[in-house]
């Protein structure tokens, strides 16, 4: 199966996922993803970072393209029952996720602020101990970093730290739980998706060698951890995906206004349709791993 640009130009993923109709249904799907993550990972920050900042009082930790902020409450609540004080800030383009100030634990913070737009706000600068990304493979083209690397390098003080957890946006891998069960509307999803993706310049091999962009960059003190997603949880991140999948249905035209493209909007929602009755009978689409990569700003 082919595809074109008819539907693919249409996509700007930096506003894509900006966009107010990604709401509550995108919120719930990124608790679910953080779920899953920390299933894989078994940690918040990573232990190097967690053991190098000990002392920091309070540790300052920016949380870039937050989301909803999950992963900032979740890291108060464990600081907190270590009586680490700490402040907590997360930045991201989109403030319709976040929880009103009233319902965040008193050491978070959520801001609205596109990080790559620049200049950075000046408070801003040099004040972090950390900087936490994770998952933001899906605004990076061409497997050009340097953008999101330099906020980062920016906000760390001398001697922070950045972690940056990441899965390959670009490979899903399908399993049929028995050779008789089939796969294939997954596996035609899963091609047009890739199809789409690789129009759009999005090709997240990089995502394998983070650790030597890091290091590429200026980051000290480098280190990869690859972990496994544990197969208990591989229905829970094809559930996910399917969220995901299921919204895409409005870049693709009606077949009334483009007989002619190679998937209508229609034939997208029949493949969708299939691909889920497909999940109900046990197959699975995953990534197969999460990647780690940490470093450290020079001192």
């Amino acid at each position: 199966m082919t595809t074109s640009s008819s539907h693919i130009d249409e996509y700007d993923q930096s506003k894509y996922w900006a966009a107010p109709a990604r709401n509550f249904r995108s919120s719930a799907r990124l608790r679910l993803q953080h779920l899953l993550v920390q299933n894989t990972l078994g940690y918040l920050l990573e232990p190097t970072i967690e053991k190098s900042v000990a002392n920091a009082k309070p540790l300052k930790v920016a949380d870039l393209a937050c989301g909803n902020g999950i992963w900032l409450t979740e890291l108060h609540s464990y600081l907190a029952s270590n009586n680490i004080p700490a402040q907590l800030d997360g930045f991201d383009v989109n403030p319709i996720y976040f929880s009103h100030e009233a319902y965040l634990p008193p050491t978070v913070s959520l801001k609205q602020l596109d990080i790559l737009a620049k200049p950075l706000p000046t408070e801003l600068i040099g004040v972090y101990d950390v900087v936490h990304i994770r998952a933001l493979g899906s605004i990076i083209s061409d497997a050009d970093l340097s953008p999101v690397l330099s906020v980062a390098f920016e906000l760390l003080k001398p001697g922070g730290y950045i972690q940056w957890d990441e899965s390959r946006g670009d490979r899903f891998v399908v399993e049929s739980p028995e050779p008789q069960i089939s796969k294939v509307h997954c596996d035609t999803l899963v091609h047009v998706l890739k199809a789409g993706l690789q129009a759009k310049g999005i090709v997240s091999d990089w995502v394998e060698n983070l650790d030597t962009h890091l290091d590429k960059f200026g980051f000290q003190n480098v280190r990869q951890h690859v972990q496994q997603k544990r197969k208990q949880d591989f229905k829970g991140w094809t559930e996910d995906y399917l969220m995901v999948w299921e919204e895409l249905a409005v870049l693709f035209p009606p077949r009334s206004k483009m007989p002619n493209a190679p998937m209508s909007r229609e034939e997208w929602v029949d493949l969708f349709s299939k691909a889920v009755g497909e999940t109900e009978q046990g197959v699975v689409v995953h990534q197969g791993m999460v990647v780690t990569a940490i470093g450290q700003k020079s001192t």
